[in-house]
């Protein structure tokens, strides 16, 4: 990674984010007035910052590095996916489900519940000694407006323009009652999360072939040149896929889905009205 720290940037006008690729390039805008180019093939990475990017420890933290890792890490064998990831007595657990299905508002549900919080929205696999990791980035949870119902915290907070253009709450775990956090678990099994209107939460084996087919689906596409990564990421996604998973169907909000599967996971419940 190169960076170049240009003052002159420092009066540019601010613009939002925004991300552009043609082939293994990758090109893109980065508040407050920060340019980057990504080149997969390579594994090169070369940024033009201002100085008040190039010194600020939350754009680093927050947006570069774990943008850069979710860009760059599947040419470097790291996989990332779109899932969340805890860790509960050594045992790591996947929060998967389509988007807006309300992943991060039950995966800070869990960290409340003695969960300890490995990443939410986005976590990066690799495979140590024959063994599935999953890693998470010291970022924060981003919450949506109306999740100020579940949690009182998020009262003393002001909802931000993320990333990807969304109103939310972006919360420091540690605000978060009883929450912790770790770097890295070892992935036990995964809960594939869905709505419904029937009360009660419901547990549904999940096949192996459509959890396949969700991560292959939801994963970022990669360019053709990229073979060995594209190898590397089917490789993580079919273990991933060996491991017991279940569909949680809930029509309750984030705490009591939270307590269904502690209550799952310790008794062997299938169905919890």
């Amino acid at each position: 990674m190169e960076i170049i720290i240009d003052s002159t940037l420092d009066n540019a006008v601010e613009r939002p984010a925004y991300f552009r690729g043609s082939g293994h390039l990758v090109f893109g805008f980065l508040p407050p007035s920060g340019f980057i180019t990504y080149d997969l093939l390579r594994k090169y990475v070369r940024a033009v910052l201002s100085t008040k990017a190039a010194c600020d420890d939350s754009f680093w933290r927050t947006l570069l590095v774990p943008i850069t890792i979710g860009i760059l890490g599947t040419s470097v064998n790291v996989v990332p996916l779109h899932c969340a990831c805890l860790e509960r007595n050594g045992n790591g657990l996947l929060i998967a489900g389509d988007s807006g299905v309300g992943k991060s508002t039950l995966t800070a549900a869990l960290t409340q519940r003695g969960h300890a919080l490995i990443s939410d929205d986005w976590t990066y696999f690799s495979k140590e000694q024959s063994a599935l990791v999953a890693h998470g980035l010291c970022s924060p949870i981003k919450l949506l407006p109306d999740a100020v119902q579940f949690f009182r915290e998020l009262r003393e907070l002001t909802p931000v323009i993320s990333l990807n253009g969304e109103l939310a709450y972006e919360v420091d775990p540690g605000r978060l009652a009883g929450s912790t956090v770790k770097n890295s678990s070892r992935p036990c099994r995964i809960f594939f999360l869905e709505r419904t209107f029937r009360p009660g939460c419901h547990f549904v084996s999940y096949p192996p072939e459509s959890l396949r087919e969700f991560f292959e689906k939801s994963a970022e596409r990669l360019p053709d040149e990229l073979v060995a990564a594209k190898t590397v990421r089917s490789t993580i996604i079919r273990a991933l896929s060996t491991l017991p998973s279940w569909v949680i169907r809930t029509g309750e909000g984030p705490q009591r889905t939270a307590e269904a599967i502690d209550q799952f996971i310790l008794e062997g419940k299938y169905a919890i009205a």
